[in-house]
């Protein structure tokens, strides 16, 4: 692939320095590629040597849950949406890789990593090819439980038609107060265990697969089917490390014990249980990854699973 079919779209706030430095280093690996930049109005973008600077209307933080003290939870996921929206809506080439504004890519493996998987499953196939995503804060497991759609937001590459399907949808709404629900946590699906940012934007984009909007953090046993089959056939998720992708420490996380979030070696398992006959993943990963799953499994699945089957029966009787 050449350099100059590759646009990478920087989004969101400026950050002093390292966005800067993440174009200056773009323009450094990729040579010939093209760089827009997508923020907002009023960010100083004097240092940022971009093909185009996009200035954007913030439009602000979106409420979905209200904690047990009736404090709103702000999430930034409208305006993820519309900064990688405007960029992506500007680009040329046919290739672009999505990439947070405070991150910075130092390595192209990106590139071999993008065709070296080739097998696919057309019926769950619903974008073009897959996307290369890292894997910072791609759930696999939450308190012992598998969570579906959970998926990272922080980096993608592929096809700039396929970004444009995960990324360009309705801005969301926010959640209304309930004085009722006051010092409970609440969100649109109380008493259920709220959806995450992450969960929402994967879910909409495997609408085809799940047509449903997702009700629980956790799920039902089709959503997770329908996630998995999503992720296999959609995404090659890859270590952060691995990609050469730099991100702040506070959001960085450990990919080994609990096996909580996905890696490149675990996705590599799963692709080769689908389409290979040929088993090449480390038999002691695959133990210490079932090791794991049994020992949170019985520390916090169990209980989390009976709490979810019981609180709707006890809601019920106390009506």
């Amino acid at each position: 692939m050449l350099f100059d079919q590759i646009t990478f779209v920087i989004q969101g706030p400026i950050t002093p320095s390292i966005t800067s430095t993440s174009v200056r280093r773009l323009r450094s690996i990729f040579p010939g590629c093209q760089i827009i930049v997508s923020t907002w109005e009023g960010e100083n973008t004097q240092d940022i040597e971009a093909d185009l600077i996009i200035y954007n209307k913030d439009p602000g933080s979106t409420i979905f849950v209200y904690s047990k003290r009736n404090d709103a939870i702000p999430v930034n996921i409208n305006r993820q949406i519309v900064s990688t929206v405007s960029g992506l809506r500007h680009v040329k080439t046919k290739f672009a890789a999505k990439l947070r504004a405070d991150n910075i890519l130092n390595k192209r493996r990106v590139l071999e990593i993008f065709e070296q998987f080739p097998l696919r499953k057309e019926g769950y196939a619903v974008l073009n090819n897959r996307l290369v995503c890292s894997n910072y804060f791609a759930k696999e497991f939450e308190r012992g439980l598998s969570v579906p759609f959970f998926f990272s937001d922080f980096f993608q590459f592929g096809e700039v038609e396929d970004l444009l399907k995960v990324w360009d949808c309705d801005l969301y709404s926010d959640y209304d107060f309930k004085s009722t629900l006051s010092g409970k946590k609440q969100h649109k699906y109380y008493p259920n265990d709220s959806v995450n940012v992450e969960q929402k934007i994967w879910s909409n984009a495997a609408r085809k697969l799940y047509p449903y909007e997702l009700k629980d953090e956790h799920g039902d046993h089709f959503a997770r089917q329908q996630s998995y089959n999503f992720m296999i056939n959609n995404l090659i998720i890859v270590d952060g490390d691995e990609l050469g992708l730099d991100v702040p420490q506070r959001l960085r996380h450990s990919n080994s014990y609990p096996y909580d979030f996905f890696t490149f070696q675990r996705w590599k398992w799963l692709y080769e249980n689908e389409f290979l006959k040929t088993k090449n993943t480390p038999l002691n990963f695959k133990f210490f990854w079932y090791l794991s799953l049994i020992i949170k499994t019985i520390r916090k699945g169990v209980r989390l699973k009976l709490r979810k089957t019981l609180t709707p029966i006890f809601i019920k009787v106390r009506e």
